[in-house]
């Protein structure tokens, strides 16, 4: 029995890698082909467990208008990619990513990390790596190091004298100040 079960893992992690491989090589061929037409803007949205979306826009040189896109949405490796001509025509600065909600949450976000992306290089910057599923989870849980600061009001501090030290000539002088709250009118 444990034979079988260490076969069968070994089985599905190689069909896995190949299955993986084939995606990969297919995504390359097609921003290849895209790029040796223009410019390409792609922006993804990494889904770890959930769905994952890839956008890919073919812009024209002269004024960033989309000449045709290619999208990639899925959990396994057997997603493919598919045209996507819902912004063809469009300026990409005007693309609206909310206008593409009917077609799933992760796909809105990969159209607006493409967005984000082709201001930043059109600003001469060099767009950061999305976030992925693992880094977005471990933000979410509480570090040891990340406490939450304890809100003080004015009538607390107001009422707790400061102690200050002041060394001179190596002796240490303690001051108490008593905080006093002073009314607006009385700071004239």
């Amino acid at each position: 029995m444990f034979w079988i079960l260490i076969i069968s893992l070994g089985v599905a992690w190689t069909l896995q890698s190949v299955l993986s491989l084939r995606q990969m090589k297919a995504f390359s061929n097609l921003f290849v082909g895209m790029r040796r037409q223009g410019k390409v803007c792609m922006g993804k949205f990494s889904g770890g467990i959930v769905q994952g979306a890839i956008v890919l826009f073919l812009l024209d040189d002269d004024d960033g208008r989309i000449r045709s896109g290619q999208r990639l949405r899925g959990v396994s490796v057997a997603a493919r990619f598919q045209a996507f001509d819902m912004y063809d025509g469009t300026l990409m600065a005007d693309v609206d990513p909310a206008e593409a909600a009917k077609l799933g949450k992760p796909l809105v976000k990969a159209i607006d990390n493409a967005c984000t992306n082709y201001r930043i290089v059109n600003g001469g910057g060099q767009p950061p790596e999305p976030p992925t599923a693992l880094s977005r989870l471990l933000a979410k849980l509480p570090s040891p190091g990340r406490r939450k600061k304890k809100a003080t009001t004015p009538k607390t501090r107001a009422s707790k004298p400061e102690i200050s030290a002041v060394p001179t000539s190596g002796t240490r002088i303690v001051r108490r100040h008593a905080a006093v709250a002073t009314q607006p009118s009385e700071r004239s």
